[in-house]
């Protein structure tokens, strides 16, 4: 018995799910009761509510079912609704009977070709009568409405005369449209001929611009051979700018060296007890902490001296900005800058004469 319509399962599947696996019994289904089923409820179980549902064909059971000895359906149903409509109306209406006894696999032949009970269309089906009934009484419909059917043929005809006139119709007016594209192919073939010269010439000028486009790339590539070879002597000129600014600033700075040297060997024999104490004390200093900072060069400073006038701690520096500073120590501010350089300053020192002088005064 089919688990959905619960009718004897025609063409039975067995359901095969593995969420089943626990019921002992068979689940049968027949085919077509599947397919609507699945085709309201995709990938669904019929048994149970989940996906993925796996079927099969039992033969076994498919064997069992076709050899039982079966009724026509048709005359079945037939005679329900006879059963049902004396019962309301009180009388046993009569109707036309199907004797067919057999086995299941002979039903679906015994349905299609054989059985009084099958419903047919009316043969002027396509002239317009949509008339059925059951196939022992087409007969008497066909002899009883010969009137009827010869009234939709004729229409049938007159409509397809019309028809018939409308293509030919549109066949005149298809030929005057051929006609009016045959002048318009001529005079497409003659601006096609045009096109072709106005094409041949344009590919004479695009041949001559090709040449000129060669030319001038060949005149590119030798500018720019040109200006590389203009770089590389700026390069190499200005190597050698930077060798001959690099060769003056140690000249300088070697006759600013033997200059300090000289001074130093001039004012060895009249400071050194002095230097030595400045010197001392400036290196005592030094070993200190950073305790201030002096801000006012904008480049590097390349020398500083250190000196004491009227007990207060002054020093100079020589800087990379051209300008030589004075600050004073104890004050922590520039007190003097002297702009006027030319060049960068290597050497700043504080004169001895000063020093002396001061001393003495």
């Amino acid at each position: 018995i089919c688990l959905i319509c619960k009718q004897v399962a025609n063409n039975p599947m067995e359901i095969d799910c593995c969420q089943h696996k626990s019921i002992d019994e068979l689940l049968i289904v027949g085919e077509n009761c599947l397919k609507q089923f699945l085709s309201k409820n995709p990938n669904s179980c019929p048994i149970d509510n989940h996906n993925n549902c796996l079927y099969s064909q039992n033969r076994l059971a498919k064997r069992y079912i076709n050899e039982l000895d079966v009724i026509c359906p048709r005359q079945f149903e037939l005679e329900q609704t006879a059963t049902q409509q004396g019962h309301e109306e009180g009388e046993t209406p009569e109707f036309v009977s199907c004797n067919f006894r057999g086995k299941v696999k002979q039903m679906n032949d015994h349905l299609e070709h054989s059985c009084c009970l099958q419903m047919v269309k009316c043969w002027f089906e396509s002239f317009g009568c949509n008339h059925s009934c059951l196939k022992s009484a087409i007969h008497d419909h066909l002899t009883s409405n010969m009137k009827l059917h010869f009234d939709l043929v004729i229409k049938s005809f007159d409509t397809l005369q019309q028809t018939i006139r409308q293509y030919q119709d549109e066949i005149r007016k298809l030929k005057m449209e051929n006609e009016r594209l045959k002048v318009e192919l001529q005079l497409k073939r003659k601006k096609d001929k045009e096109i072709s010269n106005l094409k041949q010439q344009l590919e004479q000028y695009q041949k001559g611009k090709k040449t000129t486009l060669v030319d001038m790339e060949k005149l590119k590539k030798d500018i720019e051979s040109k200006d590389n070879e203009i770089q590389k002597i700026k390069q190499k000129m200005q190597v050698k700018e930077k060798q001959k600014k690099s060769e003056e600033k140690n000249k300088q700075i070697n006759d600013n060296k033997e200059e300090q040297k000289e001074n130093t060997m001039n004012d060895n024999s009249s400071t050194s007890i002095s230097n030595t104490s400045t010197t001392s004390n400036f290196k005592l200093e030094r070993s200190f902490k950073l305790l201030k900072t002096f801000t006012g060069h904008t480049g590097n400073v390349w020398s500083i001296d250190y000196s004491t006038f009227d007990d207060c701690q002054f020093i100079c520096s020589g800087s990379q900005d051209k300008t030589v500073r004075v600050w004073d120590v104890d004050n922590n501010k520039q007190i003097q800058s002297f702009n006027e350089h030319s060049n960068y300053v290597y050497c700043a020192k504080f004169s001895s004469y000063h020093y002396h002088n001061h001393h003495q005064n």
